[in-house]
């Protein structure tokens, strides 16, 4: 046997092949269209198509086996994306592929999408957030922030290898632009609290004790950070990042606009539930700020690694099922989101639950 791309060669033995080897051809499911075979195994990763799912379990004529990947594919750069921090179900992979279509969309679909303010919403969240980041890495300066990368595991050790790093890396330069105060002394900081050993992700649970940076007014969403003061007056950074949390602002309101005008029922609400209409409106707002599937039943999707966004994630999923009067719908993260957070620091962050009966909710222009 050759392997096709060290072309290294390996000798198997006669009796070993006639009694334990058969012959099996790989393939792709593109190339495997009109093939038939007389069993086929199946690897599927999650990002299938339905019309891919079906191609792939009707080449067998006897049997069709179908293997769902639901791990990382061991790809360090892939080590904190959510779905690897927090993998799905099988089942969830499943439905994720059947939900998933590539049928031919219409030109007039396509014309519209550039303009749907739930589509743009996402794309303009990311621009707002990596503007941040890049703009308090400017302002603390290269030699700080490589003294931060080369250092941090000095503090805590394999830190940097925690798949929310990233997350709390931020916060510290943001926190070290907004101060002035290194870095390395915010992690110090936090550091110094309660042991970090027993936790699952010792970058998160940093990332909750450091307070956020002082703001001159809240973000454009309740989960995003406000503009903090060293930036708000920045003469590049200031009018750039303003212009992008009145963009997302903007879009938001369009998409609750657009929720209440919809009569039908959304996708996420439980059988009898009867959701607000401002909870709706903000759950779609969340949904669309966060680029989650229309067609995915969780109602605030995948769970967030980021403290501010945990805990309005936490929010709703609360009023969602106060809603339905199914607390089973609050899973394992919101119920860890309550626990790591103090209630008197939940009751400072989160305003009061919305509305969740049609007649406690607030009427038009009021």
């Amino acid at each position: 046997m050759r392997h096709t791309r060290s072309q290294h060669t390996v000798r198997l033995p006669a009796d070993y092949v006639r009694e334990s080897a058969g012959l099996g051809y790989a393939t792709t499911i593109h190339t495997a269209q009109g093939v038939s075979a007389d069993t086929m195994h199946g690897l599927a990763t999650g990002q299938e198509t339905r019309q891919q799912l079906y191609t792939m379990l009707t080449r067998g004529r006897a049997a069709n086996h179908l293997y769902l990947q639901v791990v990382g594919d061991g790809d360090p750069h892939t080590l904190i994306r959510p779905e690897t921090v927090a993998p799905r179900t099988p089942t969830e992979t499943l439905q994720q592929i059947l939900a998933r279509d590539d049928a031919p969309t219409s030109a007039t679909t396509l014309l519209r999408e550039p303009t749907d303010p739930a589509a743009r919403l996402f794309d303009a969240v990311q621009r707002y957030t990596d503007g941040l980041h890049v703009a308090a890495e400017q302002l603390v300066g290269p030699q700080l922030v490589q003294m931060l990368d080369s250092q941090a595991d000095k503090v805590v050790p394999e830190l940097t290898n925690e798949p929310s790093w990233p997350t709390l890396r931020a916060h510290l330069l943001a926190l070290a632009a907004e101060t002035g105060e290194h870095p390395l002394l915010h992690l110090h900081t936090a550091a110094a609290g309660r042991q970090l050993h027993t936790a699952g992700d010792m970058a998160a649970v940093l990332d909750w004790r450091l307070p956020d940076p002082a703001a001159t007014e809240p973000g454009p969403l309740p989960w995003l950070p406000g503009i903090p003061e060293a930036l708000h007056d920045h003469p590049v950074w200031g009018q750039y990042l303003a212009n992008r949390a009145e963009l997302i602002a903007d879009l938001a309101a369009h998409v609750r606009r657009d929720a209440n005008e919809d009569s039908t029922p959304p996708v996420w609400a439980t059988p009898g539930s009867q959701p607000s209409v401002a909870l709706i409106s903000e759950v779609e707002v969340w949904r669309a700020a966060n680029a989650i599937d229309r067609t995915d039943h969780r109602p605030t999707g995948a769970g967030q690694l980021q403290a501010a966004a945990a805990l309005w994630q936490h929010h709703l999923d609360r009023g969602v099922a106060d809603c339905s009067d199914d607390l089973s719908r609050l899973d394992a993260r919101a119920h860890q989101a309550a626990r790591k957070h103090r209630r008197h620091e939940d009751q400072q962050r989160i305003p009061p639950p919305l509305a969740t009966r049609p007649s406690s909710a607030p009427g038009p222009g009021r």
